[in-house]
């Protein structure tokens, strides 16, 4: 018989900006649930908002994680098709698994775990003041309710580049899936975040002609980086004319997609690379506060779409890319923290506290 501890320790958001390192008693594991021992969890590009805001505590943050599977109730080893010891990947979904979008597998639309929600049934965001507590990866075991997602990985696959599934699978979802950003394309990628950096890789996979990444001057180190990720040229929008560069880059040819991981606040990139997309390019927006230039849109026959997660496959296919190894995702992985500094890996993200972060890690075993 498996011996488990007492109790589990986990860094527990407790206000805006606050946590504290905290005790749980193991929880009971019904038939058709389980519980993972974390290995590691990355830090997502959202959490620093999630962490600043005063909606979600107390909470046990982080989704990104790795873990192996420690204790198994018998219905979940046959739904899940898992062993004990098994390593696994989990999404931050925990859907209803009956309503229309889950029986296509699309559980980022499930009107339960949607983020847009009243109250979003997602990993790392719901309260740890009831059993079973243990509902976020910023732990040293996590509770896995019925409905997790599960993605089966080899079992000799560093813990840090297993932490890049999500975000390379928002990169797949939102770069191939979203705006065929494949062969012959030339592509322009805004924002050389994790996310960002997700989609330069998916779409040197997908086989695309030419890869621009714009970013800021803060951003050097990322935008150096992602030439080893599949970038051809990097643009800095600080110091240079977004369309113009685009221009030059690309020999006046235009871009044929556009995929926008920044906020874009005020729809100026939206203005600048309008002014380069080919007639029938595809639009990858995030820049909820601007009007949609219809008149623009309909001229160039234009198709636009924006992001909402991603999809099982995403997932599947972003895994295929990691275990592969064509690409120095171990560059990506700059810094590693233990759970008594989750507030300096958030903050690190955001690029607050600490420079040259791209892909931050919390360790919950790391001294």
């Amino acid at each position: 018989m498996r011996e488990f501890p007492a109790r589990v320790r986990a860094a527990v958001k407790v206000g805006s900006e606050r946590s504290d390192i905290q005790e749980f008693d193991w929880p009971t594991v019904g038939a058709a649930e389980g519980v993972l021992r974390v290995e590691a969890s990355g830090v997502g590009g959202a959490e620093p908002e999630i962490y600043r805001s005063e909606r979600w505590q107390p909470i046990i943050m982080g989704h990104q994680v790795v873990g192996s599977i420690a204790a198994l109730g018998p219905l979940a080893r046959t739904m899940w098709q898992v062993q004990p010891g098994e390593r696994v990947v989990l999404q931050e979904y925990l859907p209803c698994k009956r309503c229309k979008w889950c029986l296509q597998g699309e559980y980022r639309f499930c009107p339960a775990a949607d983020f847009f929600g009243n109250s979003p049934n997602r990993i790392g965001l719901l309260s740890c003041a009831q059993p079973p507590h243990l509902l976020g990866a910023f732990a040293e075991y996590m509770f896995l309710p019925w409905n997790t997602v599960i993605h089966r990985i080899p079992q000799d696959l560093p813990a840090a580049l297993a932490t890049l599934a999500l975000a390379l699978g928002n990169g797949v979802q939102w770069a191939t899936f979203d705006v065929n950003a494949g062969p012959g394309k030339t592509v322009l990628v805004i924002g050389p975040g994790q996310q960002g950096l997700g989609c330069v890789i998916a779409t040197r996979e997908a086989g695309a002609s030419q890869v621009i990444l714009a970013g800021l001057s803060r951003d050097l180190a990322r935008l150096e980086l992602s030439l080893e990720l599949g970038a051809d040229r990097f643009i800095n929008a600080e110091t240079e004319d977004l369309a113009a560069r685009v221009q030059a880059l690309t020999g006046g040819a235009g871009l044929d997609v556009v995929i926008d991981t920044t906020g874009d606040p005020g729809g100026r990139n939206l203005q600048q690379y309008l002014q380069v997309v080919n007639q029938g390019a595809w639009l990858w927006v995030n820049c909820v506060d601007s009007a949609v230039p219809v008149r623009e849109i309909k001229k160039k026959y234009l198709t636009v779409r924006s992001g909402r997660g991603r999809t099982w496959q995403a997932v599947e296919r972003a895994l295929r890319i990691i275990t592969s190894r064509r690409f120095a995702l171990e560059k990506m992985c700059t810094h590693t923290f233990g759970l008594g500094q989750v507030d300096l890996a958030i903050n690190a993200t955001a690029g607050r506290k600490l420079t040259g972060a791209v892909h931050v890690i919390v360790d919950p075993w790391q001294v």
